[in-house]
């Protein structure tokens, strides 16, 4: 137990299984300041964590059991393997060689009874990734004993996985020309992930050539991942293992789309690797790179020329007498008290969705634009106070974006740096601070608020991939409300209060 300001909270760490899916603490309030009470709830509320989490251990058991007891069809595994391919690739390393038993014997019955050829292909060929990444990356902790509890003893003697069903020739057309079958197979990608795939593929041509597809081997992969390692960074230095990572990784999602489209076999290419991290990405942890402001920056940035009168557009960051609330007031404003991402402010229309009564941003396209959690927002009242409200009916009367300033259209790109500029002309020079900070900044909003997680990872468009997710997915009334009166911006504005109708 741990206490904040006059009141006891549980703090459980989540099973090593399930921190993918939950996190790696949960933390829930036992509302009361009174050590004894709090003792009690505290003992009542960890053994119900317990029971949900063994629950799910059941729930991916029960699965396999209902396939062999001839309950499921093949069919319904497959979809099952689809829809939770997420946490099948996130499972623990350090896992037992029982789920990989089963997956044995589900390829082995898949082949065995299914007289299409082409469809039991497809289905063994679906079985069989999930088999493989079982394998190689482990299997829930805990799994085996789930197994026992619903009278299931695992097999001793497995028989071994069956060949591959021979396929049509492999193709030989030099691999740049499948490229765009590739991307027409694979809908939906954002333009910024476009651009990192025609950046990868132009390097990889580079090094190997348009060489046919069937003669690409894992050694050109494998060269392609040494030569990202030597890559020289504009920034100085060498590339970041990140930055390695999604280069090799499109350039092996591509190879596997051709594995799968029975275009050539599979010659291992998944078991190449970027490079280990080096001992100074070691010591540096993402939310050492991006941090949260604190109290005293984020009253330095509404202090700054901006919110209190600036010099002139182009000077924007030099105090002056200036007070018209641009286009950048406003994005930062709202960059502080929604926990919007940049490009999806970018992208949403100047138009409030009211949702009985309480006025929302409507993140819902803009989600969808970006690959990002289609979601809604409530407006706090903070942010209606600065006169938010009156710029958003200008915006819309004038056939302009949420934030689009009069001069046109800005990039997501562009407001990035533009942001950042500012923050580094106001003397925020730290290089953890950056426009993407105000995000952190807003979940640490939440996570004060005692809200329930389910309503903070709708709000803040975070999928957690729980059984209970899909459930009651769309923010409520109810749970807009909450959020209104729960949630305070920390730092007083009321120097910025709107009186002028919004500062024309």
């Amino acid at each position: 137990m741990l206490r904040r300001h006059h009141t006891w909270y549980l703090r459980l760490r989540v099973p090593a299984d399930l921190r993918h899916i939950a996190g790696q603490y949960v933390v829930r309030s036992l509302k009361t300041g009174d050590r004894s009470l709090a003792q009690a709830r505290a003992i009542g509320l960890a053994s119900s964590f317990n029971g949900l989490w063994m629950d799910f251990r059941k729930k991916l058991a029960e699965q396999l059991k209902a396939y062999f007891d001839g309950e499921r069809p093949k069919g319904e595994m497959v979809s099952f393997i689809r829809e939770h391919k997420a946490e099948i690739e996130a499972l623990p390393e350090d896992a037992k060689t029982a789920f990989s038993s089963w997956m044995d014997m589900v390829i082995t019955r898949t082949v065995s009874e299914r007289d299409d050829l082409k469809e039991g292909r497809d289905q063994t060929y679906a079985l069989t990734d999930m088999w493989k990444t079982a394998r190689h990356q482990g299997v829930v902790e805990g799994m085996e004993r789930a197994m026992s509890m619903l009278g299931n003893n695992l097999p001793r003697d497995v028989p071994p996985a069956p060949e591959k069903v021979a396929g049509h020739p492999e193709c030989s057309e030099p691999w740049p020309n499948l490229v765009a079958r590739f991307h027409e197979d694979n809908p939906g990608q954002s333009e910024k992930t476009m651009e990192s795939y025609g950046i990868t593929f132009r390097q990889f041509a580079d090094l190997i050539g348009d060489k046919p597809l069937n003669t690409i081997t894992k050694q050109d992969v494998k060269s392609y991942a040494d030569w990202l390692k030597d890559k020289p960074s504009k920034r100085g230095g060498t590339l970041g293992r990140d930055t390695i990572i999604r280069h090799l990784g499109e350039v092996k999602f591509f190879l596997k789309w051709c594995v799968q489209s029975g275009l050539i076999e599979d010659k291992g290419f998944a078991d190449v690797q970027a490079r280990a991290r080096t001992q100074e990405e070691k010591k540096t942890r993402q939310e050492d790179r991006r941090r949260a402001f604190t109290e005293t920056e984020l009253t330095q940035i509404f202090n700054s020329p901006l919110f209190t009168g600036y010099k002139s557009g182009a000077r924007r960051s030099v105090a002056g007498s200036c007070l018209t609330r641009i286009t950048d007031f406003w994005f930062i404003s709202v960059l502080a008290m929604s926990g919007a991402r940049i490009g999806e402010l970018t992208e949403a229309p100047a138009e409030l969705y009211d949702l009985e009564g309480i006025l929302c941003l409507d993140l819902r396209q803009a989600g969808m634009k970006t690959q990002n959690s289609p979601r809604l927002v409530p407006v706090l009242p903070q942010l209606k106070s600065l006169g938010f409200l009156n710029y958003v009916d200008r915006q819309k009367s004038r056939g302009r974006m949420l934030m689009e300033p009069p001069q046109g259209a800005i990039t997501a790109e562009g407001w990035s740096k533009r942001i950042n500029r500012y923050l580094q002309d106001i003397g925020l020079t730290d290089n953890n601070l950056v426009a993407y900070s105000f995000r952190h900044s807003f979940r640490q909003m939440l996570r004060v608020s005692e809200l329930n997680m389910e309503i903070i990872n709708k709000i803040f468009g975070h999928e957690t991939g729980s059984v209970g997710a899909g459930y009651g997915a769309n923010l409520s009334r109810a749970e807009a409300q909450q959020f209104i009166d729960r949630v305070k911006f920390p730092v007083f504005l009321g120097g910025l209060v709107d009186t002028r109708g919004g500062f024309l």
